[in-house]
């Protein structure tokens, strides 16, 4: 395993874009430090990800989140997404997702676009499927989203 440290808070696609980069694996697995994500969910992205697939997406479908200020944002932001993008999703804003490195060599992230890589994968001919996987409370940390982020 390798740790990369970045010298101040470049945001969270700025991170997955210099781990992505610096990264060796044909399969890449992200996943946020916060503990809400569960490294026991990673067999079964590999798994899904052996059946053939691109990128495999973390559906925290039992979300421990406040609905009114997460939840319920995340919901209509998923949906207008997958209208907008045409790739049916229940949970963009997982970051525990499962990608072949080949699929990700093309695609040049910016801004808050991390989130839609299941979508440019897609639109480049890759096979693109989502999995429920475990969520936990924050334990660390406090959330940098909100309304406002949705809306962006």
């Amino acid at each position: 395993m390798r740790v990369l440290v970045l010298s101040r808070n470049f945001g969270q696609t700025a991170a997955l874009s210099a781990g992505i980069d610096s990264s060796r694996g044909r399969i890449i697995i992200p996943m946020d430090g916060d503990h809400q994500n569960d490294p026991e969910d990673i067999a079964p992205l590999l798994q899904k990800i052996e059946e053939g697939y691109d990128v495999v997406s973390g559906w925290r479908q039992d979300r421990k989140d406040p609905f009114l200020k997460r939840r319920l944002p995340s919901i209509l932001a998923n949906k207008i997404i997958s209208f907008i993008g045409g790739v049916r999703l229940h949970d963009y804003g997982c970051t525990l997702k499962a990608y072949r490195r080949d699929i990700l060599k093309n695609i040049r992230l910016y801004g808050e676009m991390h989130r839609f890589i299941p979508i440019y994968a897609q639109w480049i001919g890759g096979r693109v499927s989502e999995i429920p996987v475990r969520h936990h409370a924050r334990k660390f940390g406090s959330s940098k989203y909100g309304m406002s982020r949705s809306l962006r």
